[in-house]
């Protein structure tokens, strides 16, 4: 399993409180990642990953830091992109010289969370604003909506997506974090949970904590002996921790086949107990309910451990054919 991107959470503080929010950001949260942390963990991670992607939070209320690990990325001959819930495009001004600051550091891919959930910027004069002044840079820009299709602000993303010819990417709020309020259901059957592989599987987080999950956000909070949680020591030693999660068996699976796969090689008073967990309809609430299961994690690692080559292989063939389709788009 090749990693697409390490995030790098640069701190837990956000300007707003939003109520789907996967990592319960807002003004009041606490940590951050300092910089030692953050330069350390790249330059272990160089070798495992494509790129680093820097997330938060809100990353811009870290702006130098931000910038700095921008650079430091592009030095390293990484790709480098950021999420950010974008505030900051509030006036024309602004919107042009954070894009040119963001530019000059070597950004090169902009992920931009536009959603009712943000209403104090959702507007599709704010959103203009934002993709003009990217139109005016090298950076790639991204929209990412998370919610119900039907809202207003999915029909502002929908046609300024169109208009800039920028990417939009979709997706339904998960019972995680600030979400389980939202997204949580009483009723559950394993029988509509999709049964698809995981993209997300491939790009771990380091957190202000100083933790280290297998994806960027679902993993958050995940069991203390979850497979989703990468034993690193400190900053220095994600390298390593990467490493082992690359031929861990059951990240394999859940990265080639989903957690659909695991789920039948467990014994069956094990499905009926992880089946009762689930909070959604979600492959990552599957997931979750799975990993977060000492007693199922354990039946996994017994029944993969003769598929660990053949698991490895599939996964790195599956990303060299995504790769080639990517290429070709």
């Amino acid at each position: 399993m090749r990693y697409r991107t390490l995030g790098i959470q640069v701190t837990n503080r956000c300007n707003m409180t939003c109520d789907h929010c996967i990592t319960e950001s807002s003004p009041r949260a606490r940590g951050d990642l300092a910089w030692e942390q953050i330069e350390a963990a790249i330059r272990s991670a160089a070798p495992h990953v494509d790129g680093v992607c820097v997330t938060g939070g809100e990353p811009l209320l870290r702006k130098d830091t931000t910038i700095r690990t921008i650079r430091l990325t592009r030095c390293l001959g990484l790709r480098s992109s950021m999420v950010t819930n974008g505030y900051w495009y509030r006036s024309a001004e602004s919107a042009d010289r954070v894009c040119r600051e963001l530019d000059d550091a070597g950004l090169q891919k902009l992920a931009v969370s536009f959603d009712r959930f943000h209403d104090r910027i959702v507007s599709s004069s704010s959103l203009d604003r934002l993709l003009a002044a990217g139109a005016r840079t090298s950076i790639c820009f991204q929209l990412q909506y998370c919610g119900d299709r039907d809202d207003e602000a999915y029909r502002i993303a929908t046609a300024a997506a169109k208009r800039y010819g920028v990417e939009l990417l979709s997706s339904v709020v998960l019972p995680f974090g600030r979400g389980r309020n939202l997204a949580t259901r009483s009723s559950v059957s394993v029988a509509t949970v999709p049964d698809d592989p995981c993209g997300v599987a491939v790009r771990p987080v380091l957190t202000p904590e100083g933790e280290l999950f297998t994806c960027c956000g679902p993993a958050r909070g995940a069991a203390g002996n979850s497979p989703l949680r990468l034993k690193v020591r400190d900053a220095g030693y994600v390298g390593d921790a990467l490493s082992a999660g690359a031929v861990d068996p059951i990240l394999n699976v859940i990265h080639v086949h989903g957690p659909h796969a695991l789920l039948k090689r467990l014994h069956p008073a094990t499905q009926e107990r992880v089946a009762e967990r689930l909070l959604d309809s979600s492959i990552c609430s599957l997931c979750r309910s799975i990993t977060d299961d000492e007693h199922a994690v354990h039946e996994l690692s017994t029944a993969l451990e003769e598929d660990r080559i053949r698991l490895i292989a599939l996964s790195a063939a599956m990303q060299v054919a995504q790769d080639q389709t990517a290429a070709r788009t």
